[in-house]
């Protein structure tokens, strides 16, 4: 009852609906009045006629004044209930035969009748307005939810201020805008689906492209041993290339379905760094650079010890690829008061400005590096990955001197 009476027209109906109730109720009140005043005045004009009648037959005035006062004797009334039975005066007798009721009747039959009409018709104008306004608020949403399915998105229920047809447009708009909002994300998915095909139809495509070749190369000259060693080992590489390609689908894949759950685990950060430094060190001394480690070797983190080593690699991987012979790639870590922050810093070739921020989208490939093997999936798998641990990832690069990649745990105890 409470959130009906909230409805605006409703409120107004029950105004309007009670001011007319008082208005009749006066109303009645003062026809009912006029109506007994009638009546008093035919009453009277009774009594005097009959009081003249008793005078002309001789009765005394006192008499005639009692007899009109209503002290008669039972035997007298029934004396003037025969006369009158026999001038025809019964009571089953029509009003319209007797005269005075005549008149009086069709007056305030009339009367009554116009009344009557009065309070039907404001009723039913009153509940006319208060369903014609009802009816034009529910067409009014079926028009916007019309428009709605008919591809205006932005379309919305203007909003009541209270009451059952606030809480339907607000619900009904609520509705539009999940739908809206599921549309939109649909949309960006199909778009992503689209662009992660095309990148990674393109990124396969060079890998198999060059294996056939490599193929067609040893087949027609399957004797030249050379040959064979030098095209097998460019196969090979090919094949890990892809290999690291799809590897890398799979994992942000995962990620992106929420199918990683990441363990909690001690982990103390020199042992997890020098396993990445092992990793790669036959690689950096093959090309001539130099892998350091730096920090506190009691220093412990909670991490998934393997998914954490692959973002760390990863960043470590992107700046072998990024420094010349000679190079210098320093990984360090320190335990702050928050957290634990951890810095891949190297002093290569660094990042263009107009890189910075888009280094982490995939399949990003800058105009300005020279590495053209990569796919652009490392540091987006490493930014999911340490976003997954509550961690954020930023870089700071100067062009031609290198950057530091900088990993921050807060609170990683």
């Amino acid at each position: 009852m409470e959130s009906l009476y909230k409805d605006r027209d409703v409120r107004r109906f029950i105004r309007a609906g009670g001011f007319f109730a008082v208005c009749m109720i006066i109303t009645g009140a003062f026809l009912y009045y006029v109506y007994m005043e009638d009546v008093k005045s035919l009453y009277l004009q009774q009594q005097a006629e009959a009081a003249g009648a008793l005078l002309q037959a001789g009765i005394e005035p006192v008499e005639a004044a009692r007899i009109l006062g209503g002290e008669i004797r039972a035997d007298m009334a029934e004396e003037g209930r025969q006369l009158m039975h026999s001038a025809g005066y019964e009571e089953p007798l029509s009003i319209r035969l007797i005269p005075p009721l005549r008149k009086i009747g069709f007056r305030w039959g009339l009367c009554f009748l116009i009344f009557g009409g009065l309070i039907s018709l404001s009723s039913g104008g009153i509940t006319y307005r208060l369903l014609a306004g009802q009816h034009r608020k529910l067409y009014e949403m079926e028009q916007s939810v019309r428009r709605f399915m008919e591809g205006d998105f932005e379309q919305r229920i203007p909003a009541e201020d209270e009451g059952d047809f606030a809480l339907l447009s607000t619900a009904v708009n609520e509705m539009a805008s999940s739908l809206n909002a599921h549309r939109e994300a649909q949309k960006k998915a199909k778009d992503f689906l689209q662009d992660t095909i095309t990148n990674i139809s393109h990124q396969l495509k060079t890998p198999l492209a060059a294996l056939f070749m490599y193929q067609d190369i040893i087949r027609q000259d399957p004797g030249e041993e050379e040959t064979v060693k030098k095209f097998a080992a460019k196969s090979v590489k090919a094949l890990e290339r892809m290999q690291t390609l799809i590897l890398n689908l799979l994992k942000m894949a995962r990620l992106d379905a929420d199918m990683v759950v990441f363990r909690r685990q001690n982990v103390k950060v020199r042992e997890l760094l020098e396993d990445i430094k092992a990793e790669l060190e036959t690689r950096a001394e093959r090309e001539k650079k130099e892998i350091i480690l730096t920090g506190d070797e009691t220093s412990r983190m909670i991490c998934d010890r393997d998914w954490m080593q692959e973002a760390v690699s990863n960043l470590v991987k992107n700046a072998l690829d990024h420094t010349k012979e000679g190079g210098r790639v320093e990984i360090s870590w320190e335990e702050t008061g928050v957290g634990m922050r951890l810095q891949v810093e190297d002093n290569g070739s660094g990042i263009h400005p107009e890189d910075m921020y888009s280094i982490f989208k995939r399949f990003y490939r800058s105009r300005f590096s020279n590495d053209r093997e990569g796919a652009g999936l490392g540091l987006p798998l490493t930014k999911a990955i340490v976003e997954g641990h509550g961690g954020t990832v930023g870089v700071d690069s100067v062009p031609g001197q290198g950057s530091v990649f900088t990993l921050f745990f807060p609170d990683n105890r």
